[in-house]
This record gives structure tokens, sequence and C-alpha cells, in this order.
């Protein structure tokens, strides 16, 4: 009986331990499966002016493509391909029969038109002529008068000379051969150091932010390790070419020794006016492609989900330009896992 006693004793003092512990053990906070720790940061908003690399093509901004005012045939051509012409040098002539025969006919139309216009003048002075075969007479004498002005002018223009001073690169038409009033026979193109200027194509973006004036490094993969300047002279105002970009045009402040049609030009252009943009770490991006992404902020305790525009990559930070406005931070650890409507506690 003694040693059940204490038997039954011993039991109930280890019931008694074990419950003890149980009840000292922590009480574990319970929280919604719904509910992610986030951690955010500010957005951050700098100036900056970066300059615009782009590829452009070296042209002549001085290009001609002489005719004949008159049609005929080509007596005689006086340049050929590749020489160097002065403005207001003689090209080529046509045969001048046909055309020295038409002012012969337009003269004697005029001198017929003068002699029946004093007839019936001095026939309505007598009566005989109504004053409307007078005023018709007239009439027919100033025809026949800027008929043969013209005939005379065209003739003068028998002849192509040359409108700018430059290089003959292709010669069209030949000696004998027919021409229509209006076909080019040669085509020029300016080759003087003023004539050149670099073209290029700018995204829309880019092309807002360059202004006329603004200054521009140039390097041609023809001069290599040389450096030139240059200025933004011209900017288009119609877009929609096959590249979808807008063209402008750099005028050289330092000019190569030599330089053609078609070169390739590698250029940097340092707008004046500064870019705008907003910062945000690389790393609160959840999602991206090409231009578009997609982050997370926190609005009344909850995660939002917005598309943000990116201009570029700053290493760890990533430049955006529309998307942000009044976002003062964005998520950055645990984005991820973040869903629209998710509710978060910020670490």
């Amino acid at each position: 009986m003694k040693y059940l006693t204490i038997t039954i004793a011993a039991v109930g003092i280890c019931l008694l331990a074990c419950t003890s512990e149980v009840n000292n053990k922590p009480t574990l906070a319970k929280e919604d499966f719904n509910t992610v720790r986030i951690k955010t940061v500010p957005v951050l908003s700098i100036h900056e002016s970066t300059q615009v690399a782009v590829l452009g093509i070296v042209v002549s901004k001085s290009e001609a493509k002489p005719s004949f005012k008159t049609g005929g045939v080509i007596n005689r051509t006086f340049v050929k391909e590749g020489d160097f012409v002065k403005k207001g040098q003689i090209l080529a002539t046509l045969m001048m029969d046909e055309i020295n025969a038409q002012v012969r006919q337009a003269e004697e139309g005029l001198i017929k038109a003068e002699r029946d216009m004093n007839r019936v003048k001095n026939l309505f002075a007598d009566s005989v002529a109504t004053l409307e075969q007078a005023q018709n007479s007239t009439s027919a004498f100033e025809v026949a008068k800027r008929t043969s002005e013209i005939a005379r002018f065209n003739r003068s223009y028998s002849e192509v000379r040359a409108p700018i001073a430059g290089k003959v690169v292709k010669q069209i038409m030949h000696s004998g051969e027919i021409v229509g009033p209006g076909t080019p026979v040669y085509a020029i193109m300016g080759v003087d150091n003023q004539d050149w200027v670099i073209n290029a194509g700018l995204i829309d973006r880019d092309w807002a932010r360059v202004k006329i004036g603004d200054l521009v490094d140039i390097k041609m993969d023809a001069y290599p390790g040389k450096n030139y300047s240059g200025k933004v002279t011209n900017k288009t105002s119609i877009g929609g070419n096959a590249s979808g970009t807008f063209d402008i045009d750099i005028k050289f402040k330092s000019y190569p020794t030599n330089l053609a049609t078609g070169l390739t030009a590698k250029v940097e252009i340092y707008p004046m006016e500064k870019e705008y943009y907003q910062v945000i770490p690389i790393e609160a991006l959840v999602k991206s492609n090409g231009k578009q992404g997609y982050l997370f902020t926190i609005k009344d305790g909850k995660a939002k989900r917005i598309g943000v525009q990116i201009v570029k990559l700053l290493g760890d930070k990533v430049a955006i330009s529309s998307g942000l406005e009044d976002i003062k931070e964005v998520v950055t650890i645990g984005a991820m896992y973040l869903e629209e409507g998710d509710t978060t506690i910020i670490k």
C-alpha cells in the first residue's frame, strides 16, 4: 500500500510538470495567408543632360537636274560625268532649225495681225467696219504679239546652263537624242564644304529633345581616329517614313579632307535641354517587355500594380519617363510575390 501511494504521487508530479511546460510555451502569431511582408523605397527624380547617339549619312544639300525649257533634238553637250562646272556654265544646246522656224512663224503672224488691225481701224473710222470687228482685230494683234514673245523667249532658253556650281555625277541625255521640255540632261551635285551635311533619323522622343544649334561630335569610319565637330542646322516637320524616324541635318564645323555622298558618320548630339525622369531600383520591376514595365506600389495598405515606360538602365537602377506620377514609393523586396490587392506589411 505504501509503495502504491508513492507511485501515484510520482505520476501526479510528472503530469503536473508536463502541463506546466506546455502552458509556458510562447503562442505563435497567426497571420493571414494573403499578407505579404515587403520593403519599399522612395522614387527619385533627376535632371540629366544625356547625349543622343545615332548613325548618320553624309549627303549634299545642293543638287540640280538642269533641263531644256523647250523640246527638240540635242545638238551638242559640253561636259561629261566627273567634270566640275561653274554656276551659269553652258552645258548643252538644241538644234536651232525648228526653233528658229517657230520664231519666224510667230513674227510673221505678228506682222499680219498688225496689218489687219490697222486696216480694220481705218474701215471703222470710215464707218465701214463695226466696233466689234475693230476690237477683234486689236485682240488678235495682242495675241500674236504675245506668241512672238514666247517664241523668242523659248529660243533664248534652247540651251542648258548649270544652275549651281558642283560636279556632274550623271549625264542623262546625249547629242542627237530627242528631249522633251523639262527632261533632265545632267545631274549635278554641289561638292563645296558648305554643301555637305549629315542626315540622321531620330526617334520621336530624341527628336523632341534636340534643338537647332545643339553641338555634335562626329566620327567617321572613313577617317579612323579623327573627331570632327558640328551642329544641328535643321529639323524636319514631317515624320512617318518607313523607319518611323524624324530627320535632322547636321552641318560640319570642321571638315574632313574629302567627302562623298553615302559616307557613314557616328554622331553624338548634346542637347542643351536637360532630360527629366524618375529613377527606381531595378528589383522593383516585376515584369518588363522592351520599354514597358510593371511594378507595385502600396495604396491604403494594399498592393497596386502599375505600368511604367522605361527610358534606359542606369546600372542597378531604371530610368522611368511616365507612369510614376504622384507615386512616392515602390515595392522592392517581396514584389515578386505580390498580386493586385494583396494586404502588405512593410518591414
